[in-house]
């Protein structure tokens, strides 16, 4: 199992939570999805099939455009 963590400065609401939880839990091999509404931060579980770049485009295509990954 694999843990990535974003930064995705334009969460604002509820709305934008669940936008990106649902889009993130679409791609095959993500376990878990935590959106942080108060750190704007994404963190994903996922198997190894699945790259951080994978999680940027779902991010981006849920329509969140800055993404930072954190280390």
């Amino acid at each position: 199992m694999i843990s990535d963590q974003f930064r995705v400065p334009g969460i604002s609401c509820q709305h934008c939570v669940n936008a990106i939880t649902r889009a993130v839990n679409a791609l095959p091999g993500v376990r878990q999805v935590v959106v942080n509404l108060s750190d704007k931060s994404v963190r994903v579980e996922h198997d190894q099939q699945v790259t951080a770049d994978d999680l940027i485009r779902a991010i981006n295509d849920a329509g969140y455009d800055e993404v930072a990954v954190l280390v």
